[in-house]
């Protein structure tokens, strides 16, 4: 067992001409549009409690019971239809996998089917999804990729599960995940990155609509008064420590691959030192790319999707 620091291997990433900033990267990326999603169909999983995750299920004309599903999981204040989402769902559809977009608990055409909002920690959501999935295509390799938030809650996953998870997932994949929750949290809040909390915290008022009736000044005030009390933590400290994927990465069992920016700004990898983790956890590093950016050259003329060309190389094994 190592410390996640000790494992890290650096890619080389080299940012578009003028976007090295951190800033230009994360900004940019989330407004370039994005294109057509991918056909798909409203796929419902009971997850106890009369409440249903709903996915969006693209499954290509070519695909088979032996080919390859890919799971895809938002991040905070995301859905089915976040750009990261659609732009992997299309270029993994066009290459003939199965893509199954998870919407967490009340997002996107999920919204209205659950009791509760969704939480970091609801990797037993995952699990039902995965489950269901195995259950309809036992043949066929499933792949995880979990974006920000949505990477915290593969990992846990992963965790808990331990050598059971080699029996559903071939692979975890998790993109800027903020591995200590609280970190990450205060992170966003601070002054100069005013605008960013600001625009997490009308996604997640829009999302929480129906499960408050008050507005709060900060993420950690929300997660303080409704998301840590509502799934039985004492408040955001206890939720934060509870389910943060730094306490599950050296109980990990199956294959998973991690890659952050060192220049994120809502992911310090200062305290990775202090994080054990297992062989099986293979963890990557840019200089650059910011939270979510990764504008930068491929091998592709014209193509600057940086990220999406290198989760592809990862689904096909190629490092």
């Amino acid at each position: 067992m190592t410390g996640l620091i000790d494992k890290v291997k650096k890619l080389k990433f080299q940012p578009l001409f003028g976007l090295s900033s951190k800033h230009l990267q994360m900004i940019i990326s989330a407004y370039i549009p994005t294109g057509r999603a991918p056909p798909s169909k409203q796929w419902f999983v009971d997850i106890g409690n009369g409440d249903k995750l709903s996915c969006e299920v693209s499954i290509p004309p070519t695909w088979k019971e032996n080919h390859k599903t890919i799971a895809l999981i938002h991040g905070l204040g995301g859905s089915h239809t976040s750009r990261y989402m659609i732009r992997m769902a299309r270029k993994l559809y066009k290459r003939g996998s199965k893509v199954v977009r998870i919407n967490l608990r009340g997002c996107g055409s999920g919204k209205g089917f659950s009791k509760l909002p969704y939480s970091a920690g609801n990797s037993d959501d995952l699990l039902k999804v995965l489950q269901a999935l195995k259950k309809e295509s036992p043949h066929s390799e499933i792949t995880v990729i979990g974006f920000s938030l949505g990477g915290n809650t593969a990992l846990k996953l992963a965790g808990e599960l331990g050598s059971d998870a080699e029996t559903l997932v071939k692979t975890f994949i998790a993109v800027c995940p903020p591995f200590d929750l609280e970190q990450t949290v205060l992170s966003i809040q601070q002054s100069k990155y005013r605008l960013y909390h600001q625009y997490y915290l009308k996604n997640i008022f829009k999302q929480a609509s129906s499960w408050i009736t008050q507005k709060f000044n900060s993420i950690y005030e929300f997660d303080d008064k409704v998301t840590g009390p509502i799934w039985g933590f004492s408040g955001a400290q206890d939720y934060y420590r509870s389910c943060s994927c730094k306490n599950f990465l050296s109980k990990i069992r199956v294959t998973s691959h991690l890659i952050c920016a060192e220049d994120d700004p809502f992911v310090p990898l200062g305290g990775l030192k202090d994080i054990p983790s297992s062989n099986h956890v293979h963890f990557w590093t840019t200089e650059y790319g910011s939270h979510m950016g990764f504008l930068g050259r491929t091998r592709h003329a014209w193509k600057f999707q940086w990220m999406d060309h290198l989760l592809l190389d990862w689904i096909d094994e190629k490092f």
